[in-house]
């Protein structure tokens, strides 16, 4: 039951993050959101190693925690970009069908899926292919907002591939102590995305790139601060919580309740932002969800 909690719990922090960071990519550049909001993640786990006394782990472990902070950043940043030119409520439940990684990763290593897993596979991939069709009027088959609904099913299901291989490299890195794996990875992540940062900036700055979709808020407002910590915070507990779950209870079951963070985001989605779906990507998103619940039951 405890277990179940903590997946439960990372569902709604990584749905809630999710919703706030694709809100603000599209009022500020993807990567000022991503890299501040990690950097405010790193800050909340330095601050509970330094109060629990923990450091970094094992050499083994420390190498999955490298890893899952490498494809945790790329899907990250696949993500937010999508999240920035897509509709939310397509984009968050096809990058969620990356738990499809971690099954095969266990079919490589003997591990029996079983006829509920290819159906979840069936359902997830089935999902993405009805949510990635549109129905434009015939004067806009060929308008930005196509070709960014097209750009933003790319991106999502890339974010998925990081997001699949983070989830089962985090897993079992988390295995030898849950905070200093998460430590270890937030620090990796800070540093692809800070020095992605940077460089974007740099160029920017020397190139005289406008970004006049970016331009809506500052970065230096005391909101828009507040909302990226809050993105951050909410992202860093959900990996804690997920890998306390994913732990000390049966990964296949946790992993099903963690996965469903894009319910939340959704949800956020269609009541805050009034999204609204054809009858196609409808089913298609449903059919991402029950694909990603019968994958995990496997």
């Amino acid at each position: 039951m405890t277990a179940l909690l903590f997946a439960l719990g990372s569902a709604l922090a990584w749905g809630i993050s999710d919703f706030l960071g694709g809100y603000l990519s599209r009022r500020l550049r993807t990567i000022t959101v991503i890299a501040g909001s990690q950097m405010c993640g790193l800050a909340t786990i330095v601050c509970a190693c330094a109060l629990t006394g923990k450091g970094f782990p094992s050499e083994t472990a420390s190498m999955f925690a490298f890893g899952a902070g490498l494809t945790g950043a790329a899907g990250l940043g696949a993500f937010y970009q999508a999240l920035s030119i897509g509709t939310i409520s397509l984009v968050a439940p096809i990058a969620a069908t990356g738990v499809v990684v971690p099954v095969l990763a266990g079919l490589l290593a003997g591990e029996a899926v079983g006829t509920i897993g290819f159906a979840g596979m069936f359902c997830a991939m089935a999902g993405v292919v009805l949510a990635s069709i549109s129905n434009p009027e015939p004067h806009q088959r060929l308008s930005v907002e196509v070709q960014a609904h097209r750009a933003s099913i790319i991106l999502a299901i890339l974010a998925a591939i990081g997001f699949g291989a983070f989830f089962t490299l985090f897993h079992t890195a988390a295995t030898e102590g849950l905070l200093e794996a998460a430590l270890v990875q937030r620090i990796t992540s800070v540093a692809l995305l800070g020095s992605a940062w940077i460089v974007m900036t740099w160029r920017d700055r020397h190139t005289v790139v406008a970004h006049p979709e970016h331009d809506q808020l500052s970065p230096r407002s005391a909101w828009v601060m507040v909302g990226i910590f809050i993105t951050g915070v909410f992202d860093m507990l959900a990996n804690i919580l997920y890998g306390e779950a994913s732990v000390t209870g049966l990964l296949s079951l946790t992993s099903m309740v963690s996965s469903l963070y894009p319910v939340i985001t959704v949800m956020l989605a269609r009541f805050v932002l009034l999204e609204r779906l054809g009858g196609l990507q409808q089913t298609g998103v449903g059919l991402a969800l029950v694909g990603t619940v019968l994958i995990s039951l496997k």
